[in-house]
């Protein structure tokens, strides 16, 4: 983990990305043996306050703009990869890619491919109700010869509440009981595991569910090496 910098584009929400730049440090300790400071990873963090886009895309513009700007920024340090600590905000990740001198380290891919090395055939997704509705997971999953189930259409404002409250840093046991709920009734639909495809989410789901649980943001962690 140690030579040129890496590069999050955070700050959507900023719970997520102090959660992942936690991990990191975890990591650095638990894999690298990190001991003094200069054991660790240069991190560039950028929170950005961009307006989100968990339901409408009414400010979609406006956020790529945003990120495009920050990503410039970034070409100018020296970081050797960048990856954004949001699931959604990965819908605009080909606009980025475009504007970036490094590589993106897709938390989707990489999920995705946790997902298949698993050899799941079937998974439910918990996520946006932005990130559901575009298939960001499912097409993805679907070429792979995977399948998904999403859930039911009354449950995405569920979602979307819970999330709200983890941004705002409300760790509510009602919003976990509710996951356990939505995530319930994906296993009843076939689900064999359960991404985790927002990353306020793991912030509030339990640690133990009767089902495999794909953590997007642990993941993404776990991709730098």
């Amino acid at each position: 983990m140690k030579g040129q910098a890496i590069g999050i584009l955070g700050g959507m929400g900023p719970e997520a990305s102090v959660y992942l730049y936690r991990l990191l440090i975890e990591k650095a300790i638990s894999d690298f043996g990190a001991k003094n400071n200069d054991d660790f990873p240069e991190i560039i963090l950028h929170s950005i306050p961009v307006p989100d886009f968990i339901s409408s895309d009414a400010r979609k513009a406006e956020a790529l703009q945003m990120l495009e700007e920050r990503v410039r920024f970034l070409n100018n340090t020296n970081i050797s990869c960048l990856a954004i600590a949001c699931n959604t905000a990965h819908l605009l990740l080909p606009q980025l890619k475009n504007v970036s001198t490094v590589p993106f380290i897709s938390m989707i891919d990489e999920a995705i491919s946790v997902v298949e090395k698993d050899g799941m055939q079937t998974v439910g997704i918990l996520g946006t109700p932005s990130t559901i509705r575009s298939g960001l997971y499912q097409h993805a999953l679907i070429e792979k010869g995977i399948a998904t189930v999403e859930p039911e259409e009354k449950m995405p404002p569920v979602l979307e509440r819970v999330i709200r409250n983890v941004i705002k840093g409300d760790i509510l046991r009602s919003d976990a009981d509710a996951l356990v709920t939505i995530a319930n009734e994906l296993k009843k639909k076939g689900a064999e595991g359960i991404i985790l495809g927002c990353t306020e989410l793991p912030l509030v789901f339990p640690n133990k569910y009767s089902l495999p649980v794909y953590n997007s943001i642990t993941i993404l962690a776990l991709a730098f090496s």
